[in-house]
């Protein structure tokens, strides 16, 4: 199984990455007014890239990361970001009692602290420089590091003054919309993952989360988001509650793409015995809905998993 391929070079050139964000802007602003945001997919195929990807990106790694020794980086990793002042968070090592943290730009050390949890605010100085890739270092009091997690590639740049002004503008007429606030920030959400800020993305849907809004759509919109930066661990939990909301709302649409996201999740971290299982579900779910040509391209992929397993 092969993933859908993003570009390599995620942070691309001034002038094409602020057409990109400028003409996104204006598509959003339309587009609140006539359509509902996340709206049940009607497709059945399931998309591995987050919704309206308008801007080139740099996908994870979805086998890493998986060890719960390593203070793997949560948060931002493979983004954009839209403010100077990031939350910075990673995995909570169990037994750890403090974490060292630096801010690097190549081989320099921009900032450096010493924490106690598993997440700090970067306080804004030195400024952060737009266009400038910067990696967040953490060493938990284990001796380990967020750089064990192989490959080690976590970087995130900030927006651009122009783009910067272009978002906040489009975020500022979203806000001033008279509809409720769940709608605002999926909307704000739709938007970021547009403009490739996945960190924001993340953390406006997480809130609502965290606010009691429980919805299949924001579950499986995290998972996708997860896993295109590569953190594996989150994806699965968001959508394995994504799978458990479409199966008690009876939508075998949605049991049928997040179960194949979930088989395609599984298969990528070399998990084949859960891969077979969600795939079988999936192919399942489809045949439920008479989709012959997609349970005969899952019946083809369980075929094969089954003869590399009995080849090992």
């Amino acid at each position: 199984m092969k993933f859908s391929a993003l570009p390599k070079n995620w942070i691309v050139k001034s002038k094409k990455t602020k057409i990109s964000v400028c003409f996104f802007a204006i598509f959003l602003l339309l587009f609140i007014l006539i359509t509902p945001i996340f709206p049940a997919a009607q497709s059945t195929q399931v998309s591995q890239i987050p919704l309206a990807e308008c801007r080139r990106a740099r996908s994870g790694d979805p086998r890493s990361p998986s060890n719960p020794d390593i203070p793997y980086i949560i948060s931002p990793r493979r983004t954009l970001l839209l403010t100077d002042k990031p939350k910075l968070s990673w995995n909570q090592v169990l037994g750890v009692k403090s974490y060292d943290v630096s801010l690097q730009k190549g081989d320099s050390v921009v900032w450096q602290t010493k924490v106690n949890t598993n997440q700090v605010v970067y306080p804004g100085e030195p400024r952060l420089e737009a266009g400038v890739e910067y990696s967040l270092i953490v060493k938990a009091d284990n001796g380990k590091l967020s750089t064990d997690e192989k490959p080690n590639v976590q970087g995130f740049s900030l927006l651009s003054q122009e783009e910067t002004q272009v978002v906040k503008a489009a975020i500022t007429q979203l806000n001033n919309q008279k509809v409720s606030d769940k709608v605002k920030a999926l909307h704000s959400a739709f938007f970021y993952i547009g403009a490739d800020l996945k960190s924001e993305a993340i953390e406006t849907l997480e809130a609502l989360i965290t606010g009691g809004i429980k919805e299949m759509s924001i579950y499986r919109k995290l998972g996708n988001l997860y896993w295109q930066t590569g953190v594996n661990v989150l994806a699965e939990t968001h959508y394995l509650n994504a799978h458990k909301l479409a199966t008690t709302h009876k939508d075998i649409v949605q049991q049928a793409q997040i179960a194949e996201a979930l088989g395609n999740l599984y298969l990528a971290v070399d998990d084949e015995k859960a891969a077979m299982k969600w795939l079988t579900q999936a192919r399942d779910s489809y045949k439920t809905l008479g989709h012959t040509k997609r349970v005969e391209e899952l019946d083809e992929q369980i075929k094969e998993l089954k003869t590399d397993k009995a080849t090992v």
